[in-house]
């Protein structure tokens, strides 16, 4: 007797898996390809699918093209230091909550 795989037990009861599997594996080679073309082809091949997260995933993605699109082509710039700068601003407000005002916030701010 030959085992089941876990997808083989699944697809029976939820038959959408398959198309699930098919999007993200396309929705992955869209972007390690980093090919426009391809997006373009992507959200048109799923924005009017009958799974209503799919193609609302895909609306999501026509109504923010060019920020998508740039990813793409710009893989290389990145906004993480800004992202923990404001992180670490926001934690220094956060522990000073409830404690002595402005010198305190001056002494956690050298820390930046």
């Amino acid at each position: 007797m030959l085992k089941k795989t876990v997808l083989e037990l699944v697809e029976p009861l939820f038959p959408f898996i398959r198309v699930l599997i098919v999007f993200l594996v396309e929705f992955y080679a869209v972007f390690d390809s980093r090919d426009v073309a391809g997006l373009d082809k992507f959200i048109d091949k799923y924005k009017n699918s009958d799974i209503d997260s799919i193609s609302q995933f895909a609306r999501g993605l026509q109504d923010d093209y060019p920020a998508v699109k740039n990813s793409l082509i710009y893989s290389n710039i990145s906004n993480g230091p800004i992202e923990g700068l404001n992180n670490r601003t926001k934690m220094i407000k956060r522990r000073s909550y409830g404690r002595a005002g402005v010198e305190l916030l001056n002494a956690y701010s050298v820390l930046l």
